[in-house]
Protein backbone atom coordinates (compact mmCIF):
# COMPACT_ATOMS: atom_id res chain seq x y z
CA UNK A 1 0.00 0.00 0.00
CA UNK A 2 2.84 2.40 0.84
CA UNK A 3 4.46 1.68 -2.51
CA UNK A 4 1.17 2.39 -4.32
CA UNK A 5 0.77 5.72 -2.50
CA UNK A 6 4.37 6.63 -3.29
CA UNK A 7 3.81 5.92 -7.01
CA UNK A 8 0.62 8.02 -6.99
CA UNK A 9 2.49 10.87 -5.26
CA UNK A 10 5.30 10.76 -7.84
CA UNK A 11 2.82 10.75 -10.74
CA UNK A 12 0.94 13.69 -9.21
CA UNK A 13 4.14 15.72 -8.77
CA UNK A 14 5.19 14.99 -12.36
CA UNK A 15 1.76 15.94 -13.71
CA UNK A 16 1.75 19.23 -11.81
CA UNK A 17 5.29 19.99 -12.96
CA UNK A 18 4.46 19.30 -16.60
CA UNK A 19 1.30 21.41 -16.44
CA UNK A 20 3.18 24.31 -14.87
CA UNK A 21 5.78 24.19 -17.64
CA UNK A 22 3.08 24.43 -20.28
CA UNK A 23 1.69 27.58 -18.68
CA UNK A 24 4.91 29.57 -18.57
CA UNK A 25 4.44 32.93 -20.22
CA UNK A 26 6.81 34.05 -22.93
CA UNK A 27 8.25 37.56 -22.77
CA UNK A 28 5.85 40.11 -24.25
CA UNK A 29 8.55 41.34 -26.64
CA UNK A 30 8.81 37.81 -28.05
CA UNK A 31 5.03 37.54 -28.41
CA UNK A 32 4.90 40.93 -30.15
CA UNK A 33 7.69 39.96 -32.57
CA UNK A 34 5.80 36.76 -33.43
CA UNK A 35 2.59 38.72 -34.05
CA UNK A 36 4.45 41.12 -36.34
CA UNK A 37 5.94 38.23 -38.31
CA UNK A 38 2.85 36.02 -38.46
CA UNK A 39 0.48 38.86 -39.43
CA UNK A 40 2.90 40.81 -41.63
CA UNK A 41 2.75 43.94 -39.50
CA UNK A 42 4.82 46.76 -40.95
CA UNK A 43 4.92 50.53 -40.55
CA UNK A 44 4.77 50.18 -36.77
CA UNK A 45 6.20 52.79 -34.43
CA UNK A 46 7.25 50.47 -31.62
CA UNK A 47 7.31 51.23 -27.93
CA UNK A 48 10.83 50.80 -26.59
CA UNK A 49 10.07 51.03 -22.87
CA UNK A 50 7.29 51.37 -20.32
CA UNK A 51 7.89 55.14 -20.43
CA UNK A 52 6.47 55.13 -23.97
CA UNK A 53 3.11 54.09 -22.51
CA UNK A 54 2.72 57.45 -20.79
CA UNK A 55 0.87 58.59 -23.93
CA UNK A 56 -1.98 56.38 -22.66
CA UNK A 57 -1.79 57.68 -19.10
CA UNK A 58 -0.02 54.50 -17.97
CA UNK A 59 2.63 55.05 -15.33
CA UNK A 60 5.89 53.16 -15.78
CA UNK A 61 5.82 52.11 -12.12
CA UNK A 62 2.63 50.12 -12.87
CA UNK A 63 4.37 48.13 -15.61
CA UNK A 64 6.49 45.04 -15.12
CA UNK A 65 6.84 44.34 -18.83
CA UNK A 66 5.42 45.76 -22.05
CA UNK A 67 5.60 45.57 -25.83
CA UNK A 68 3.69 47.00 -28.76
CA UNK A 69 3.34 49.87 -31.11
CA UNK A 70 1.07 51.99 -33.24
CA UNK A 71 0.82 52.19 -37.01
CA UNK A 72 2.79 55.23 -38.10
CA UNK A 73 0.86 56.00 -41.29
CA UNK A 74 -1.85 57.90 -39.41
CA UNK A 75 -4.65 56.42 -41.50
CA UNK A 76 -4.42 52.76 -40.50
CA UNK A 77 -5.66 52.45 -36.90
CA UNK A 78 -3.68 49.27 -36.15
CA UNK A 79 -2.34 49.42 -32.61
CA UNK A 80 -1.04 46.74 -30.27
CA UNK A 81 -0.36 47.27 -26.57
CA UNK A 82 0.69 44.32 -24.42
CA UNK A 83 1.31 44.96 -20.72
CA UNK A 84 2.13 42.85 -17.72
CA UNK A 85 1.26 45.00 -14.73
CA UNK A 86 3.08 44.78 -11.42
CA UNK A 87 -0.03 43.77 -9.47
CA UNK A 88 -3.82 43.60 -9.66
CA UNK A 89 -4.31 47.28 -8.78
CA UNK A 90 -1.83 48.34 -11.46
CA UNK A 91 -3.54 46.02 -13.96
CA UNK A 92 -6.86 47.77 -13.28
CA UNK A 93 -5.28 51.19 -13.87
CA UNK A 94 -3.70 49.97 -17.13
CA UNK A 95 -7.03 48.47 -18.24
CA UNK A 96 -8.84 51.75 -17.52
CA UNK A 97 -6.23 53.75 -19.47
CA UNK A 98 -6.42 51.42 -22.47
CA UNK A 99 -10.23 51.51 -22.44
CA UNK A 100 -10.01 55.32 -22.64
CA UNK A 101 -7.60 54.98 -25.57
CA UNK A 102 -9.95 52.58 -27.37
CA UNK A 103 -12.88 54.94 -26.83
CA UNK A 104 -10.78 57.81 -28.16
CA UNK A 105 -9.91 55.83 -31.30
CA UNK A 106 -13.59 55.07 -31.83
CA UNK A 107 -14.45 58.76 -31.57
CA UNK A 108 -11.57 59.74 -33.89
CA UNK A 109 -12.61 57.38 -36.68
CA UNK A 110 -16.40 57.42 -36.36
CA UNK A 111 -17.07 60.31 -38.72
CA UNK A 112 -14.08 60.43 -41.01
CA UNK A 113 -13.00 56.82 -41.63
CA UNK A 114 -15.88 54.32 -41.55
CA UNK A 115 -13.70 51.42 -42.73
CA UNK A 116 -11.21 51.87 -39.88
CA UNK A 117 -14.04 52.59 -37.43
CA UNK A 118 -15.51 49.15 -38.22
CA UNK A 119 -12.16 47.54 -37.38
CA UNK A 120 -11.72 49.47 -34.12
CA UNK A 121 -15.32 48.80 -33.10
CA UNK A 122 -14.72 45.02 -33.18
CA UNK A 123 -11.70 45.29 -30.87
CA UNK A 124 -11.48 45.37 -27.10
CA UNK A 125 -9.23 45.71 -24.10
CA UNK A 126 -8.70 42.37 -22.41
CA UNK A 127 -7.39 41.61 -18.93
CA UNK A 128 -6.11 38.23 -17.75
CA UNK A 129 -4.66 38.35 -14.24
CA UNK A 130 -1.95 41.03 -14.42
CA UNK A 131 -1.80 40.91 -18.23
CA UNK A 132 -3.70 43.61 -20.11
CA UNK A 133 -3.86 43.94 -23.88
CA UNK A 134 -5.37 46.14 -26.54
CA UNK A 135 -5.08 44.71 -30.03
CA UNK A 136 -6.60 46.82 -32.79
CA UNK A 137 -6.28 45.12 -36.15
CA UNK A 138 -8.38 43.50 -38.82
CA UNK A 139 -6.79 40.26 -37.55
CA UNK A 140 -7.46 41.06 -33.87
CA UNK A 141 -9.33 37.86 -33.00
CA UNK A 142 -6.62 35.57 -34.35
CA UNK A 143 -3.92 37.75 -32.81
CA UNK A 144 -5.64 37.58 -29.40
CA UNK A 145 -5.60 33.79 -29.54
CA UNK A 146 -1.88 33.79 -30.31
CA UNK A 147 -1.21 36.36 -27.57
CA UNK A 148 -3.18 34.37 -25.00
CA UNK A 149 -1.31 31.21 -25.94
CA UNK A 150 1.94 33.15 -25.52
CA UNK A 151 1.06 34.18 -21.97
CA UNK A 152 -0.05 30.65 -21.14
CA UNK A 153 -3.83 31.03 -21.30
CA UNK A 154 -5.79 28.75 -23.58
Amino acid sequence: MKRFLCVIAVITVLAVTLCACGRAAKPLSEIFEKLKTDYNITDMLEYKSADDLSRYGIKSEDVEESAGGVNKTGVNQEEIVLVKAKDADAAKRVEDALNKRLESKLNETKNYNPEQYAIVEKCSVDADDNYVSMIISSDAEAMKKDYRAGIGIK
